[in-house]
Formats: C-alpha cells, sequence, structure tokens
C-alpha cells in the first residue's frame, strides 16, 4: 500500500480515545496538586518520582493514551502518599528524638 504510514493507526484512534474517555466522564487523575505537595516533605527520591510520574501521566492523557496515563497517574497518587507519610513519620521521629531525651 503506497498511502502506508506507521502513524496513521495513531492518528485514527487518537480522537475516539479521547471521545470515549469523555463521554464516560473517566478521564484519569494525574494528581499533580497532590505530587506538588509531597515535594514538601523530606522524602525527596520517592516525591520526586511521584512528580514525574504525574506530569507523564497528562501528558500520555493528553497523547490518547488513556490506560497509560491511569497507570501512571495511579502510580503517582501511590508514591505521593508514600511520601507525605513518610515524611510524616520521619518529622514525628525527629521531633521525638529531639525533644524526647531531655
Amino acid at each position: 500500500d503506497p498511502h502506508f504510514s506507521p502513524f496513521s493507526d495513531f492518528r485514527e484512534q487518537t480522537p475516539s480515545a479521547i471521545t470515549e474517555a469523555a463521554v464516560d466522564g473517566s478521564k484519569p487523575r494525574d494528581y499533580l496538586i497532590l505530587a506538588i505537595l509531597s515535594c514538601f516533605c523530606p522524602l525527596w527520591p520517592i516525591n520526586i518520582v511521584a512528580l514525574t510520574f504525574s506530569v507523564m501521566s497528562r501528558n500520555s492523557l493528553q497523547q490518547g493514551n488513556i490506560d497509560g496515563a491511569r497507570r501512571l497517574g495511579r502510580n503517582a497518587m501511590v508514591l505521593s502518599v508514600v511520601s507525605i507519610l513518610g515524611g510524616i513519620a520521619i518529622i514525628a521521629a525527629a521531633i521525638a528524638l529531639n525533644w524526647g531525651c531531655k
């Protein structure tokens, strides 16, 4: 076929994938605000990865990859929550060690 392009299949599927997500109302969340808030916690390697997954999720959604956006958004949410809970634990331990040993 002289009109074959490796990207023609992607271009045909992208609008339908975006329309399907809009009709379902199940647009995947990227949890960007949660990932940004987790960056204020002292568990810095994990929260940077959460922020990266969040941005990747947003980019996947813009490209029409709904499943990839959902998976990356879920990873961003889990890592953000782990970072926030871990940060709270580190801060609580630091306070207990600092003021509890007098």
